[in-house]
């Protein structure tokens, strides 16, 4: 009996690690065909769904953008003409004000200059009078000149006729020796008037010298006094002023600067592939006069002005570009001060026969991916023109195809893709000078467009604050820029992508 217990207790062991093996090895089938299956490829081609534009032919004028400094070429450092306390200031001679030409700014005491032009006067009155007369005695002396040589004519006629009364016998040698004697001294005489007249012609002569030399004294003198009331050359604002009423103040002190707002320009660097392209093409020496427009910001307000190239450094200021200045022309020139830290757009001739893509689209090298009739991609080398913010300007590509507009690392050639939003690429998303580059071309907008672009940069999380606030302050503007409405909108159409 014990017997057959064992006998049944082994073979129900014996069953159930039977049950156990099979169990096991049907749960590791049913895991290795699963892991097969997982493993075995689809048999349908996945496709990408990418954003896609179409390659627009267009004429486009490329602008290169920099930022630099507000300078005045026209001012003048205002510096005290003569020596002596102050006794008048304009209530205009302060820093930042504004004052017209010949305007008066301050007058230095005058008493000092004003007794040098009285006593200049009177040496000149004095000098004319010793000329008037010395030009009177030598008219007394010219007549007594030629008195004397009537005389001695006289003298001489009656020596002949008694030197022949003499030869004749009618008269004694006493009487013709008398009249030589009376010969000879008016000949002495006539001498003597000549010798005085050349004594008064060298006094009329000193006299003379002596009249100039008063007049340029007296005139030296009214110089003097006049600089003693500071009037200003031109119209313009004053900086750094440093007087007060009181103050003695010492000859050729500076005392302010006078600079002139209409005769500013700005200097910023550029590189040597822009600078290149802002040569003159018929001089390689100049700058061509191309048109630019200076952008003052002020709290978000954004104040325009126009201008023009005008030349470039003499010097290069560093290797890597060049320093330019442009002319302020017209538009808000009188908001701008020098020393004002600007944006300037220059615009460069028109391109012709170029396409607008994003940065994204391609390469380097210039690269970008089109996609065929069967929705693939394959490859085509662009010639980058310009490249322009977050746009390049390219050439030698088939326009009217369309294209990847951000190439992903695993897009490449043979992909098969979903376009969407295919749309023909606008020009304005690249920065484009008008025909007047101080009207810009306001964005459509409307209010419920402001208020669902607003809320959407509000709730991005990924943006930091300062870059937040910026576009927030464009956004309350009446027309922001559009190349910033349709990044926005990209982005809210497609949140995944890069911002």
């Amino acid at each position: 009996m014990r017997f057959i217990n064992r006998a049944l207790s082994g073979l129900a062991l014996t069953f159930s690690t039977l049950a156990l093996l099979a169990a096991a090895g049907w749960h590791f089938y049913s895991t290795m065909s699963a892991a097969e299956q997982r493993r075995s490829p689809s048999a349908r081609e996945r496709s990408f769904a990418v954003d896609a534009a179409t390659l627009k032919e267009t004429r486009i004028s490329p602008v290169v953008t920099a930022y630099g400094q507000v300078l005045a070429w026209n001012s003048l450092e205002i510096r005290a003409p003569a020596g002596g306390p102050v006794t008048e200031i304009s209530t205009n001679f302060r820093d930042g004000m504004a004052v017209t030409a010949g305007e008066l700014l301050f007058r230095i005491d005058p008493e000092l200059a004003e007794r040098r032009v009285v006593d200049s006067k009177a040496a000149l009155a004095q000098a004319e009078t010793e000329l008037s007369e010395a030009t009177q005695n030598r008219r007394h002396i010219e007549s007594e000149i030629a008195a004397a040589k009537s005389e001695a004519d006289v003298r001489q006629a009656d020596l002949v006729r008694k030197t022949r009364l003499f030869d004749k016998q009618l008269t004694t040698s006493t009487i013709r020796d008398d009249s030589v004697l009376a010969v000879s001294a008016a000949r002495q005489n006539v001498i003597a008037k000549e010798r005085e007249f050349l004594a008064l012609q060298g006094r009329i002569d000193k006299a003379e010298a002596g009249v100039a030399r008063a007049r340029l004294t007296l005139s030296d003198a009214e110089r003097a006094l006049h600089d003693t009331s500071y009037r200003a050359p031109f119209a313009g604002r004053l900086s750094e002023v440093a007087l007060t009423l009181g103050r003695r103040v010492s000859q050729n002190e500076k005392l302010g600067l006078l600079i002139d707002p209409t005769a500013l320009e700005v200097s910023f660097p550029v590189r040597n592939s822009d600078f290149g392209n802002l040569l003159d093409p018929n001089d390689k020496q100049n700058l061509a006069p191309l048109k630019a427009v200076v952008t003052l910001d002020l709290s978000g307000k954004s104040v325009p002005a126009a201008a023009v190239l005008d030349r470039p450094a003499a010097i290069a200021s560093t290797q890597a570009g060049r320093t330019v200045y442009a002319r302020l022309t017209g538009g808000e020139i009188n908001a701008l001060r020098p020393g004002d830290f600007v944006k300037i757009d220059v615009a460069e001739p028109e391109l012709d026969r170029v396409a607008v893509i994003p940065a994204d689209a391609a390469t380097l090298d210039g690269r970008i991916l089109l996609i065929d009739e069967s929705s693939r991609l394959r490859e085509h080398q662009a010639r980058i023109i310009r490249r322009q913010a977050e746009t390049l300007i390219v050439a030698d590509v088939p326009f009217g195809a369309t294209y990847v507009e951000r190439r992903l690392p695993f897009l490449s050639r043979g992909i098969k893709v979903d376009a969407r939003n295919v749309k023909q690429r606008p020009t304005s998303e690249a920065p484009v000078a008008s025909a007047d580059p101080l009207e810009p071309t306001p964005a459509a907008f409307d209010e419920n467009r402001r208020q669902a672009l607003i809320a959407f940069v509000r709730n991005r999380p990924d943006m930091t604050a300062d870059r937040r606030d910026r576009i927030l302050r464009e956004l309350e503007k009446p027309s922001p820029e559009s190349r910033i409405l349709d990044r926005i909108e990209r982005k809210m159409a497609n949140p995944e992508s890069r911002s």
